[in-house]
């Protein structure tokens, strides 16, 4: 058995930095789960026409992984810290290659929505597993935020690169290879894993049934309400009584872990400042993040006329200034503090924003449009690693999957909740024209709004952070 050590193998591979061979798995787990997430929206057209969708039933096939995926998140990373974070991982890889051909072989709409669905559940294992194993992995200090950097950069990289594969593989090789093509990768993941990470022992606790039961469902009706409010109409019964149903799941949820001896979620967790604000501004960062690429993804296409490939491709320098800007980001956060950071980060996400929606017009020329974009996107990883960072500081090893379900099920909900209202304010401002100044008009207001939302969350952390900004940056200045 000793093959499968770890330890051996990296007594006899020296050269390897080993811990960034397991850092390339967790990154490639998490580029994946977020690819999935944006991949399938070039392809729906598509599987709508030849699976027999109708035009808002498609949407299914998007909701049935996002629901899954956003509900399960804290089940998930509470999971991994109880049965082991290796053990959890590549469970789920496995899964996730499994439900990804499932979906690509899929011969009707109903399959295909169920297989999503299930593949949104091995995502939510595969996410926080990942995180948390990272975080372990790396000491809180500077290695651990280089590690995070990396990891961010996945993280965006997923959404960009979702408009640009996507829109090359529906067009030379059909929708199912957008499932497809993460079979090989899940399997190689998984299979590398075991020789790769080092395993821990389980945890004799008992799960929190009840809790987790009343969380995930909770979480799941979360996402799902505002794409029915998006697509209904948001005074719909199917927008708010999710939505009711939810807070009274939540109101249940706390009063249960509060008298549980081994809760779900340690309520004490929740009160650490770097952890509250690094999950709110997620949640803002991944509105921000969703919206902007799908509102910029359809101006261009919408607009100014691009194919799907040519604007996936108009997209590519948004992926690489996130590259570049994410192998810094965590140095910068050790060097002038998260609190600095953040604030800065968001303030300058929120500018870029605002002088995106100002420079969107119906005859505009792309290179007008990248000394914004390209500054945008340095904006957002900047934004994702010092968040990422201050929502898994302070936190004892015991409860990093925890900590890292909260940081995804953030980001999650913010993408479901986040871009369905802009998308509505984007249409509202639109009216029901559909001639280019119409739909100009209501891209520019919903960027604005957005503008607003970042300029508020720097404002946030700014106030939420002063007493602990000193604490945060300290590890990384080490």
């Amino acid at each position: 058995m000793c093959s499968s050590s770890p330890t051996t193998h990296r007594r006899a591979l020296p050269f390897l930095r080993w811990n960034w061979l397991a850092l390339a798995l967790m990154v490639a787990a998490q580029f994946m789960t977020i690819l999935d997430s944006s991949i399938v929206n070039v392809a729906l057209p598509t599987i709508q026409h030849e699976l027999g969708f109708s035009r808002i039933g498609v949407q299914a096939v998007v909701t049935a992984y996002n629901t899954a995926f956003g509900g399960a998140l804290i089940l998930g990373g509470r999971i991994a810290d109880l049965l082991g974070r290796r053990r959890v991982f590549v469970a789920g890889m496995a899964a996730f290659a499994a439900t990804s051909l499932v979906c690509g072989l899929a011969g009707n709409a109903a399959s295909l929505v169920a297989a999503r669905a299930l593949q949104g559940l091995a995502a939510a294992v595969v996410a926080p597993a990942a995180l948390s194993l990272l975080t372990t992995t790396f000491p809180e200090g500077p290695r651990r935020n280089r590690a995070l950097s990396v990891f961010g950069v996945a993280t965006v990289l997923g959404f960009v690169g979702g408009l640009l594969l996507g829109g090359a593989l529906v067009g030379w090789l059909g929708w199912r290879s957008v499932f497809l093509v993460n079979v090989p990768v899940g399997a190689a993941v998984a299979a590398l894993a075991p020789r790769l990470l080092a395993a821990a022992p389980p945890r004799r606790v008992p799960l929190d049934v009840s809790g987790a039961a009343l969380v995930t469902a909770a979480m799941a009706l979360i996402v799902l309400a505002p794409t029915r409010g998006a697509a209904l109409g948001w005074t719909s019964p199917q927008c708010w009584l999710p939505l009711l149903g939810a807070l009274g799941l939540l109101a249940a949820f706390v009063r249960v872990e509060r008298r549980s001896p081994a809760p779900l979620v340690r309520l004490e967790v929740l009160r650490g400042a770097p952890l509250r604000v690094g999950n709110a501004v997620t949640f803002t960062l991944g509105a921000a993040n969703g919206a902007v690429h799908l509102l910029f993804s359809m101006y261009l296409q919408q607009v100014l006329g691009y194919t799907p490939l040519q604007a996936g491709l108009a997209a590519a320098p948004m992926g690489v200034a996130s590259l570049v800007a994410g192998l810094l980001a965590g140095r910068l956060a050790g060097r002038v503090g998260l609190r600095a950071t953040i604030a800065t980060a968001t303030a300058a996400a929120a500018l870029c924003i605002w002088l995106l929606a100002s420079a969107t017009a119906v005859d505009q020329r792309y290179p007008v449009l990248l000394p914004i974009i390209v500054p945008l996107s340095v904006a957002f990883i900047v934004t994702s690693v010092s968040a990422t960072i201050a929502a898994t500081t302070g936190v004892a090893d015991a409860e990093q999957g925890l900590a890292g379900g909260l940081r995804q099920t953030s980001f999650q909900l913010g993408i479901a909740i986040g871009v369905a209202l802009l998308l509505s304010i984007a249409a509202g401002g639109a009216g029901a024209a559909t001639r280019p100044a119409a739909l100009v008009a209501g891209f520019q207001l919903a960027l604005r709004v957005l503008a607003a939302l970042m300029a508020a969350t720097s404002a946030a952390a700014l106030v939420g952070l002063r007493g602990a900004a000193a604490g945060a940056a300290a590890p990384a200045a080490r």
